[in-house]
């Protein structure tokens, strides 16, 4: 019989997401602002901007080829862990596996072999984000399907997505440190060029991520805390039947669609900050620091409604506010109050609903996985939430592509059209998401 985690378990647990979202946001947040920046960012264009089919520019299609590979390895990497046989449990081997690896091409992807605007650098990005997000995959699909094993007492569930959610929001905020850390190099080392300090920026926090997901990978003990359990399906097989689910299929389109809209936004960040607001980029961290405090304070709401509205009507008014915040940035710079108090109420703002949508989904893909097991006798949590991943990663995929897209029509000062498009279509993205998980059946 498997005992109940104790509270330590779980904040050990909850480390390893955040080490794991530092270094992807880090990507999302940083990769296209330092190949391609803005002209009042004092660094210089790394990749070409050539045009492909008249809307997408390079960079778009590469950095969507590494997403659309991660989204595809995803169910592969869940099958095998739903089926791995090892003394250490079916998650804690491979989540060991991933951590050095999946450091050292995180690092990597942030130094291109030619300091100027080169192909070269194109093919660098497309080749280690590769290898970053194979080992991404190899730590994170068995990470979350910890979570249904893990909660498998009463509140279990909600306790470990309560605590997968603030680190997932806290390595956002530190991943946007990368600018302050830089500044903080320049300091010490004046001689540094400001492309050097942001390297050493992601170098300091992609190791320290580094340290948090071993500290999950070898801190929390799966054979003691989980039920013992092994599907024996094969990938496909597995795959099909997971999809099967109507109430899966709606869930999985809703996520998407929301993680498209995300993935647009977070890559706008810093051009919002230093372009429609004209602040200097280390203001991105106090903001960020803002959104996550409101976030943490509304947690405890959010676990206590959960035990009196359903998790569909919530989820689908979150959905709903956050396409309007994400509206607002249309007009970004131009509302009649200073530049900081425009951004503290759009942080604010996305906080408050945000934490709705960092707790709940995961719960309602725990609750899915669990009723299958039941009707069908196989334990194949690992699947769903690959199946999640792969739609999630789709969506991010479409974000990146469409956000670099979208700077062609103006990214500098002056020429921001493009940025204000993106809110735009995170909002829309947001009223499809209400729309489709209004055919969910709770």
């Amino acid at each position: 019989m498997a005992l109940r985690i104790p509270l330590p378990g779980i904040i050990r647990y909850g480390m390893g997401i955040f080490g794991w979202s530092l270094s992807i946001n880090i990507i999302s947040v940083m990769l296209l602002y330092l190949y391609l920046p803005p002209e009042n960012s004092g660094m210089k264009n790394l990749v070409p901007q050539t045009v492909v089919f008249g809307v997408f520019n390079l960079i778009a299609l590469v950095t969507a080829a590494g997403r659309l590979f991660d989204a595809l390895i995803d169910p592969v990497v869940a099958n095998r862990s739903d089926r791995l046989i090892h003394p250490l449990g079916r998650r804690i081997p491979l989540m060991r596996l991933a951590v050095i690896p999946l450091c050292f091409f995180a690092i990597l992807m942030f130094f291109p072999p030619e300091s100027g605007e080169s192909m070269l650098n194109l093919r660098w990005i497309f080749f280690t984000q590769l290898g970053y997000y194979f080992f991404f995959a190899l730590y994170v699909i068995p990470y979350n399907a910890l979570l249904a094993e893990l909660g498998h007492y009463p509140g279990g569930k909600m306790h470990l997505s309560t605590a997968q959610s603030v680190g997932f929001i806290l390595g956002v905020v530190c991943a946007s440190m990368v600018p302050m850390v830089a500044d903080i190099l320049h300091s010490f080392a004046p001689e540094l060029s400001r492309f050097r300090a942001m390297q050493g920026g992601v170098v300091v926090l992609n190791l320290l991520g580094g340290i948090f997901m071993a500290v999950a990978a070898f801190g929390v003990d799966e054979k003691k805390y989980c039920l013992p359990a092994r599907s024996s399906e094969p990938v496909w097989s597995s795959l099909k039947s997971a999809w099967s689910i109507p109430n899966f299929r709606l869930f999985a389109l809703a996520d998407a669609a929301f993680f498209f809209a995300v993935a647009l936004i977070t890559g706008g960040l810093l051009y919002y900050v230093k372009v429609l607001l004209l602040l200097p980029e280390a203001y991105g961290t106090p903001m960020m620091g803002v959104m996550v405090a409101v976030t943490l304070c509304c947690y405890p709401l959010v676990n206590y409604l959960e035990k009196t509205y359903s998790k569909k009507k919530m989820m689908i008014v979150a959905f709903l506010a956050l396409g309007v915040v994400f509206a607002g940035i249309w007009h970004l710079g131009r509302y009649p109050v200073s530049p900081v108090v425009q951004v503290i109420v759009l942080m604010v703002s996305f906080g408050l609903f945000d934490s709705f949508l960092g707790i709940l989904p995961n719960t309602v893909v725990a609750d899915i996985a669990e009723q299958d097991s039941k009707l069908s006798g196989q334990n194949r949590e690992a699947m769903f939430f690959g199946m999640r991943a792969l739609f999630q990663k789709i969506g991010q995929t479409f974000g990146i592509m469409i956000f670099a897209m979208l700077t062609l029509w103006g990214k500098d000062p002056g020429n921001d059209l493009g940025l204000r498009m993106s809110g735009a279509a995170g909002a829309v993205l947001c009223f499809f998401a209400a729309w489709v998980y209004g055919r969910y059946r709770e």
